[in-house]
């Protein structure tokens, strides 16, 4: 292919396959909202016009889709390419070593080369005497370095994203309908191409399809050998494939995601081929499955669990779930050790497995702890071997893909998988996977009498074995470089089977160079990662311009109230300067002032100093505080039948927040993440600073800062200039901000003062009335900076009407009677930003156990929900209705898709298509001769094509003669009754006829292919564990407090659900299917509660019996609060 430019009358860019051009041209989108939008169509390309030249002389490869950069539109190609890989005859795997950008709506970049650095290389009359020329440096560059990093693959003949067993021996399609989308690393740049195909009819996606414009990026390893097994010659390759899911660097992604997505979580399939059988078996390995993380400020980062083991299990059970009707049962092998960095993460694991109602252990998921350095400690490496042991009767169980190729049937199927993992899933999850591989392959060369029986110690040391462990060794270094930049440690024992000196050094100076990635390098790389994925919060996918979409896009809006629903939550606030309190309090006059008939759905608690503020103890932050706090709010909060959980708890030296969700609303809270920034001593300690935690409820967005400003009554520059930093400190993941949320709440002791002298302060409250208060707040600084809009712009504080919280005599009543003497101040204050909160209630509470009081604040807000599901299935009969109803106007909105010669053509293009696969030899992997070449001449980056003409067709490869074997062919032997008796003759039998065959690719045939691409996020399913309902529940409360005419944001949304019960979708909505995830929009169905688990059987306390002075209280008691 090639990409070609059109200057005249408007601009154009052509990419050019064997017979057919895609063109694309940019569009003015003003009804899109300003994204970036271009128009594309497909022609035959004997009707593209003269105009168009050649843009670069590199042939393309590849096309990966459009981004936007800049505020260009650009075109991203495959420029450079090897082939590295060819796991069966007709398959090929190419690694990418150039790509280009090419500008769409810009002619600034065209014919430019760019150099290692960026810039383009100017001519030298651009040099003037003395002056260089200040050029920009080229805005793709930085996902160009990735992108050439050699960590990516594509194939140009069959679906990359897949494996053999799946998509069969006899198929070599290129079709998007089945392809993994989590093993598509360029699903961001193809996401609007990719739906625009799914709209078209199957003549027009197979000319996509065939003429290989669209092209699947995987991000791992693929590498092939030739080797012998006696005399029968034999191609092994290994194809990893790593998702993109919860993708990033060591430190910055880790553990699992609300979707269930674990990082570093990497497929492999080692692949033997050879003329008598194939044989396929894959293993994955993945971050421990619940929430945790590292903190990379500290030389030995401490792992750090951020999610109460009730609230992950769901989670937990979804991605096993998965991986269960995915591959079959699951066997884990956990490599951590028993150091007290990594026990507290094998404790929680073991803990998921065995409470876990929806996994049964010894049947879905079995498990076998590993201690990899406790085992290998005295013996060396070569020790791991002890695992096999304790894996053997799981690999005889779940067996291995075999086919006999000259017999075209399969022999066997792989029913299950080992999941393997340590700390960060590389260096003692490739060794050990390794030693899985090696005892998998041994089993099937022993079961086809490749390998005599008992001798295997002796053939391991043979050619075979040897490229294999190379084959492991170098997928090992690879996975490591994604991940960490470096290549894996203990590498040199995975190649030669020993431990040098020189392997020593090399793991150290590993290590070195890792600590100092993480550190200085990593942030970048997650930038750009990010940026590839399209994850920043103010980036879009690249539109597609359709005059189809206004129509479909203006009855969307009609009848949104099918897809969107909306619903009221209650959010109760605090924050308290605890001032190091160490014994444990009674926090229910803070938490519940008015007892149990405010009941909050999502509750956050903001603490400051809850460690002494001491030099030693600023310097050596005593973590352990943050567990006190934990148990003895959730003490406190889970005092009545309500359970709350606790989603996340962010310290930093003597901040804290907590973050509790009531237990029947936890599924609908998602992308909890927290942050921090120091402030203190210039930004080096965290006495003072802020400590954040986000979160999504439905789709709408909620950030809460928790921040200690700098003291001093005259310090307001200081204040003022710690809000600038936490407001550009405060990073979440994907690079959002915190002003990037559709509700916004600081809370703390924010320091601010009374401008007014203590005696006078002092005789207002003495002789206060009721306009006391609204007085002091007159030279209250936080009032006169918020009106001054120079800091907290565009927040809002309801109307103070409680007494200053600071400074009392420790654990009194008292204001500061010490010889400072200091001004009573309103220090400890909660605002908040955002069109859909109504505040309730804003007190503080009378706790004598600081030098503060504690202060509340109570709000309703409103949040959204849309059925992704139901939305799409809306639009796509919008886009057939219209196609019905304007047939001619369709068909010329759609593309110039109708070719009469299409079907002569292609036959002719891929004349030897239609032939058995099994007759064609592996291009180069020639399994007649002795001689094996595995990689195509490589590209250089700056090779030019040696094709003349863009009009010329590639030569197709040569058909060659089916392979005759002067070797006695034996017919295929009959398995060990004893080995596989439970693997092969139980259950769905591995050994599959013919017949059976045909029914599978009959079966293939026959499920629907997807409508749109990509596809939602999996699923969760309907069974919930005991205490969650799936339901979204709304406070009870009376028809005054619930009425959402009295809400200042409920104009905003269209057609709100009445008493705040979430919309039923109407039709004609097609129902979902009974795998679909659990919609908000949905009516809950009724259904007894479930028992929460009580695994210690210990007797409920009582409920508390309320105050005499609380049962007068109602909330009504809450007035709707305004806001100053």
């Amino acid at each position: 292919m090639f990409i070609l430019v059109q200057k005249e009358p408007e601009r154009k860019l052509a990419i050019v396959s064997e017979a057919y051009a895609l063109t694309f041209k940019a569009v003015e989108n003003k009804e899109g909202g300003g994204r970036p939008s271009c128009a594309i169509e497909l022609l035959p390309k004997t009707q593209l016009k003269t105009s168009y030249q050649k843009l670069t002389t590199h042939e393309v490869h590849g096309f990966l889709g459009l981004i936007e950069l800049e505020h260009k539109i650009f075109i991203c190609t495959i420029t450079g390419k090897t082939k590295v890989a060819q796991p069966i005859p007709g398959e090929t795997v190419n690694k990418i070593f150039a790509v280009d950008f090419f500008c769409l709506n810009d002619s600034r970049w065209d014919f430019v080369e760019i150099d290692s650095n960026g810039y383009p290389i100017l001519p030298e009359e651009d040099y003037k005497a003395g002056q260089t020329p200040t050029v920009p440096r080229h805005p793709s560059y930085e996902l160009r370095k990735l992108l050439s990093n050699g960590s990516f693959y594509y194939s140009s003949n069959f679906d990359l994203t897949s494996l053999l067993q799946n998509r069969g021996m006899s198929a070599h399609s290129l079709s998007f309908d089945n392809y993994q989308e989590e093993y598509m690393w360029n699903s961001f740049l193809m996401q609007e191409i990719i739906t625009f195909r799914n709209r078209l009819d199957d003549n027009a996606k197979q000319i996509l399809d065939d003429e290989g414009f669209l092209t699947t990026v995987i991000r791992g390893f693929a590498e092939t050998f030739m080797t012998y097994v006696k005399q029968l010659k034999v191609s092994l390759t290994v194809i990893s494939k790593q998702s993109w899911k919860r993708a990033g660097t060591r430190y910055n992604a880790r553990g699992i995601d609300d979707e269930a997505n674990v990082a570093n979580f990497v497929e492999t399939e080692l692949i033997m081929y050879s003329r008598e059988y194939c044989y396929a078996f894959t293993e994955i390995r993945g971050s421990i499955p619940v929430f945790w993380e590292q903190d990379t400020s500290l030389i030995n980062p401490k792992v750090q669990i951020t999610r109460s083991l009730e609230a992950t299990q769901p989670i937990f059970d979804d991605h096993f779930t998965r991986l269960i009707e995915k591959y079959g049962p699951v066997h884990v092998v956990n490599l951590l050790s028993t150091k007290s960095s990594e026990i507290e993460l094998s404790r929680r694991y073991r803990d998921h497995i065995t409470r876990s109602k929806k996994l049964k252990l010894n049947k879905d998921i079995f498990l076998t702890e590993f201690d990899f350095h406790k085992e290998t400690s005295q013996e060396g490496f070569a020790a791991a071997a002890k695992i096999r042991p304790l894996i053997t009767q799981f690999l005889l169980e779940s067996g291995y893909f075999s086919y006999d190729v000259r017999e075209h049937k399969v022999l066997s199927e792989q029913h299950g998988i080992f999941r393997t993992n340590c700390l960060d899933c590389l260096d003692r999850t490739n060794l050990i996977q390794q030693f899985i591989s090696r005892y998998a392959f041994a089993l099937f060369l022993e079961d086809f009498h490749l390998m005599p029986t008992g001798q295997g110690s002796a053939f391991m040391d043979s050619d075979l074995f040897s490229k294999h462990n190379t084959l492991w060794a170098d997928h090992g270094d690879q996975i490591s470089q994604i991940y960490t930049g470096t290549n894996a440690l203990k590498s040199s024992f995975s190649r030669k089977g020993k431990m040098s000196f020189a392997g020593v050094l090399s793991d150290a100076t590993k290590s070195v160079s890792r600590m100092y990635i993480n550190n200085f390098m990593d942030k970048g790389k997650q930038m750009n990662i990010d940026t590839l994925l399209g994850r920043l919060p103010d980036q879009s996918a690249v539109l597609l311009y359709d005059p189809i979409n206004e129509y479909v896009t203006s009855q969307l809006l009609k009848v949104s109230d099918k897809f969107t629903s909306m619903s009221t939550i209650n959010i109760f606030v605090g924050t308290y300067n605890v001032n190091g309190l160490t014994k444990k309090a009674d926090l229910s006059e803070w938490l519940f002032p008015i007892g149990d008939k405010f009941k909050p759905d999502v509750v956050v608690l903001g603490m400051q100093e809850v460690i002494e503020l001491s030099a030693g103890s600023i310097l050596n932050a005593d973590y352990s505080k943050s567990s006190f706090w934990q148990n003895l709010v959730n003490q406190c909060l889970n005092q009545y039948n309500d359970k709350y959980l606790l989603l996340r708890a962010e310290q930093m030296s003597s901040l804290l927040i907590l973050f509790f969700v009531k237990s029947d609303k936890v599924n609908n809270v998602k992308q909890v993440e927290g942050a921090s920034k120091k402030t203190g001593l210039g930004g080096m300690t965290g006495n003072k600073g802020a400590v954040a935690i986000r979160f999504e409820y439905g789709v709408t967005s909620f950030c809460f800062i928790n921040a200690h400003l700098a003291a001093g009554s005259n310090n307001v520059e200081e204040r003022r200039n710690d809000y600038e930093n936490i407001t550009k400190g405060i990073n979440f993941a994907r690079s959002k901000r915190i002003l990037h949320h559709d509700a916004i709440f600081w809370l703390g002791d924010l320091n601010y003062r009374v401008s007014l002298s203590n005696e006078e302060v002092r005789r207002e409250l003495v002789n206060k009335d009721a306009n006391s208060y609204e007085r002091l707040l007159n030279y209250d600084q936080l009032t006169q900076e918020i009106n001054a809009g120079v800091v907290f712009k565009g927040f809002k504080e309801p109307t103070v009407k409680f007494p200053p919280t600071y400074k009392y005599d420790n654990g009194t009543n008292t204001y500061d009677s010490s010889e400072k003497a200091r001004t009573p101040s309103w220090t400890d204050r909660i605002v908040y930003k955002g069109d859909n909160l109504r505040p309730l209630a804003y007190s503080d509470a009378q706790l004598n156990a600081s030098d503060h009081k504690p202060v509340y604040a109570a709000y309703r807000a409103q949040v959204n929900f849309v059925d992704e599901n139901v939305k799409m299935e809306l639009t796509k009969k919008l886009y057939l209705d219209y196609k019905t109803s304007h047939p001619e106007e369709s068909q010329n909105a759609t593309l110039a898709l109708i070719d009469v010669d299409y079907e002569s053509k292609r036959n002719h293009l891929s004349k030897s298509a239609s032939d058995n696969w099994s007759e064609m030899n592996l291009l180069d992997i020639d399994l007649t001769g002795d001689k094996l070449e595995t990689q195509s001449q490589p590209l250089s980056p700056g090779s030019t094509s040696e094709t003349s003409s863009v009009m010329s067709v590639p030569l197709q490869p040569t058909r060659r003669e089916a392979i005759s074997s002067n070797r006695a062919r034996l017919p295929p032997p009959p398995l060990p009754a004893s080995r596989h008796s439970g693997a092969l003759s139980t259950g769905s039998s591995r050994i599959n006829s013919s017949a059976s065959l045909a029914q599978q690719a009959a079966s293939k045939e026959s499920q629907p292919s997807s409508i749109l691409a990509p596809p939602p996020p999996p699923s969760r399913k309907a069974t919930l564990p005991p205490g969650f309902s799936g339901a979204i529940l709304t406070p009870k409360t009376n028809s005054t407090s619930t009425s959402r005419a009295s809400s200042p944001a409920s104009s905003t949304i269209k057609s709100p659900s009445p008493q705040g019960v979430i919309s039923t979708p109407k039709s004609p909505v097609e129902k979902p299917t009974e795998n679909s995830a659990e919609k908000p929009t949905e009516k809950p169905t009724e259904k007894p509660a479930e028992k929460p688990i009580d695994n210690s059987q210990k007797v409920p306390p009582a409920i508390p019996a309320k105050k005499p002075s609380l049962e007068k209280l109602s909330l009504d008691s809450w007035k709707p609060l305004t806001p100053k």
